[in-house]
């Protein structure tokens, strides 16, 4: 029977066309697969090849011009309602500075403090002692109004001397300066005298007097010594015949020439 159906014409048809269906898939299922494998093995290479490239260092030179462009916002990403100002990039470089500085850094460009100063280039005025005994001489301290009563009463006397009144002034704050630090020196005294012959100042001490000796010779051939000019409070306490050089002057005092006066601006420190 089963040889029967195998000779029947239209059964080995069936049977060839079976075959021939069988291996056709099985033929194209085997080049699919090998398809698929080839392509999965160069989409494999490809991210190999990527990360060699990305792992490798660029040692060229850095544009640090490019680097440090800021960032650009998208105007998408911010809310209408919101104003957003441009990005200060001085500000910020010196916002960050400050955070790395100490407290008590003080710019060379900052002031320290606002301290009046001398107009006349002697910088800033000294301290003026508590017990100081010539407060009304420190001319910085002055009133408006007692500078203007101070040169009218002085524009005679100035003219007569052809000294301007900012000299005048200029000349108290050094004798100011001079007297201060004198005090503070523990020199006693109760004024300080200038003059325009040697420009330089005397103390007005109980114990000291300043003088210009001259001489005059007398009939009988004798040669006089005399005080031709003195500063100090102490000549009050010189008698006339020791002013002349009749007799010696007191053991007491200290006689000093005129040109032992002095010097403010060598005194102070200062430059001329």
């Amino acid at each position: 029977m089963f040889r029967g159906l195998l000779s029947s014409r239209l059964i080995q048809v069936g049977l060839v066309f079976f075959v021939v269906v069988v291996s056709g898939s099985l033929l194209y299922s085997w080049q699919t697969r090998r398809a698929t494998v080839a392509e999965f093995t160069r989409a494999d290479v490809v991210p190999h090849e990527a990360r060699s490239e990305q792992d490798t260092v660029d040692t060229s030179t850095v544009d640090f011009e490019q680097t440090g462009t800021p960032l650009e916002t998208d105007d998408s990403q911010m809310s209408d309602d919101s104003d957003v100002s441009p990005i200060d990039e001085t500000s910020e470089m010196l916002d960050m500075a400050d955070a790395f500085l100490p407290d008590d850094f003080v710019s060379e460009e900052a002031p320290a403090e606002d301290v009046p100063v001398s107009p006349y280039g002697f910088g800033p005025y000294p301290e003026v002692p508590a017990d100081y005994p010539l407060p009304q001489s420190i001319p910085w301290e002055w009133s408006e109004g007692k500078i203007a009563e101070s040169e009218k009463m002085m524009e005679k006397l100035l003219q007569e001397q052809g000294v301007s009144f900012t000299e005048y002034l200029k000349t108290n704050e050094l004798m100011a300066r001079v007297g201060i630090k004198l005090w503070n020196e523990g020199r006693n005294f109760n004024g300080i005298t200038t003059s325009n012959q040697t420009g330089r100042f005397y103390p007005n001490e109980p114990d000291v007097l300043y003088v210009e000796w001259r001489e005059v010779k007398l009939p009988n051939g004798e040669v006089r010594r005399y005080m031709s000019k003195t500063i100090g409070a102490a000549l009050s306490n010189v008698s006339i015949a020791a002013q002349e050089g009749r007799e010696p002057p007191p053991d007491w005092l200290e006689i000093r020439s005129f040109y032992e006066g002095i010097d403010p601006y060598e005194y102070l420190g200062l430059n001329r």
